[in-house]
């Protein structure tokens, strides 16, 4: 009797012990915040993802806080120095670097890589420009968790082309080509970009020069080849024939005039050169333009980063962005935001080409998958972008020589990344 009294007592003490834990589990999400800058469609469509993503389980609850976009990196980056910031946000990688030099961000690897939670197929399912860009850190971590991309695209004014017996540009001798007879028989610049510092890179990339060597923290620039491709695109604005964007900021409005005949930009952007163009002509959109060695286009790929060390909220970030990742709800996204998944699997479903169907810019980024390439993201990497848009306009302005412009880009950019 005593035997069972004392079995029963201890059962309950157990009992006592274990109830309050099931039942704060039970009960109690753990909780993980998002900052985002999305409005509109766009955060509902992020809205949606993530209250059915909260309804499927019941471990987590994300959280999403709209925030301003003007300075939204710089509070996003003193509020995590606080410990008071998000538990993950959208980056791109050359941002990424600065949290990554902190030990800020959390490393997805293990979570991948993990036999019972991770994503086995991760590494095959997505292009080796994606891959590299987000391990390109070494040691086979993963900060950067991607889920779509935007990216270039070159939209041309395909009435105006058919009507001068020109084909959709495929390489740049066909851009200076058209854009010549272009300017010769209507007036008008043939070219422009929206970001002329993503141009030039694709120029030089595709040319086969280097961009940053980030194990010596120096530029590795081709001297011969930027040079050239300076005075390429600056030689045809000064001809008239290619054109710079100038207080537009882009070129949709001016190609929706009629002002200019072809211009690269966003693939996001494609509803804006809709509204713009209007029924003045129709509207063609193609791969960004391809010549030389090397097979490229810059990736636009932000993915997710995690900034919480606490285990509980971190697994709860992965849990949220494998199921983001996952084919129907990426695919969701995808629709919604005007993106194309980064997930070979997704992209290769009948539901994604009917979508690539209907929309020319998606159909074009898509096409280019496997081109995209990534430059490496070391501290001061922004800046160099900033001083090659510098360097472009100088020289297409005539404000100084090509080789002048390039040998004190490249002392500017030296201190900025050894900094």
């Amino acid at each position: 009797m005593a035997k069972r009294i004392l079995s029963f007592v201890l059962a309950t003490l157990m009992m006592a012990v274990l109830l309050p834990a099931l039942s704060l589990a039970a009960a109690e999400k753990v909780t993980v915040v998002m900052w985002h800058t999305l409005t509109d469609h766009h955060e509902q469509v992020l809205l949606k993802i993530i209250e059915d993503f909260n309804a499927l389980q019941d471990a987590y609850e994300v959280v999403a806080q709209q925030q301003p976009y003007s300075e939204f990196d710089a509070k996003v980056m003193q509020a995590t120095r606080n410990n008071a910031g998000p538990d993950f946000v959208s980056m791109f990688p050359s941002l990424a670097i600065q949290y990554i030099t902190e030990g800020l961000l959390t490393d997805y690897a293990p979570y991948i890589n993990d036999p019972d939670i991770g994503i086995p197929n991760f590494r095959d399912n997505i292009s080796e420009g994606i891959f590299g860009e987000i391990t390109q850190w070494g040691g086979g971590q993963i900060f950067i968790f991607p889920i779509t991309l935007t990216g270039e695209v070159l939209f041309y004014n395909k009435t105006l082309f058919d009507e001068l017996g020109l084909e959709a540009p495929q390489t740049w001798s066909d851009v200076e080509a058209y854009s010549k007879t272009i300017y010769a028989e209507k007036g008008i610049p043939g070219f422009g970009t929206d970001s002329i510092t993503d141009t030039f890179q694709c120029l030089i990339k595709q040319a086969g020069s280097g961009y940053i060597d980030a194990a010596n923290l120096v530029m590795d620039m081709d001297r011969d080849i930027a040079i050239e491709k300076l005075n390429w695109f600056a030689d045809g604005v000064k001809a008239g024939y290619f054109r710079l964007v100038g207080e537009d900021m882009y070129f949709s409005n001016p190609f929706g005039s009629g002002a200019v005949a072809s211009y690269i930009g966003s693939s996001a952007g494609v509803n804006y050169v809709f509204a713009a163009v209007g029924d003045s002509f129709e509207v063609g959109c193609v791969p960004i333009p391809q010549e030389g060695p090397v097979k490229y286009i810059s990736s636009w790929g932000a993915g997710d980063v995690c900034f919480s060390k606490d285990e509980a909220k971190a697994r709860g970030v992965y849990e949220f962005l494998k199921y983001f990742a996952s084919v129907d709800v990426v695919l969701a996204w995808a629709e919604g935001f005007g993106s194309v998944p980064v997930y070979k699997d997704a992209v290769a479903t009948e539901r994604f080409r009917a979508f690539a169907e209907g929309n020319i810019a998606i159909k074009a980024l898509a096409e280019e998958l496997d081109l995209v390439g990534y430059l490496d993201a070391v501290l001061g990497a922004d800046a160099v972008r900033n001083h090659i848009d510098e360097m472009v306009q100088l020289v297409a302005l005539g404000v100084t020589d090509a080789e002048t412009a390039f040998d004190n880009f490249v002392e500017a950019c030296n201190n900025e990344i050894k900094k």
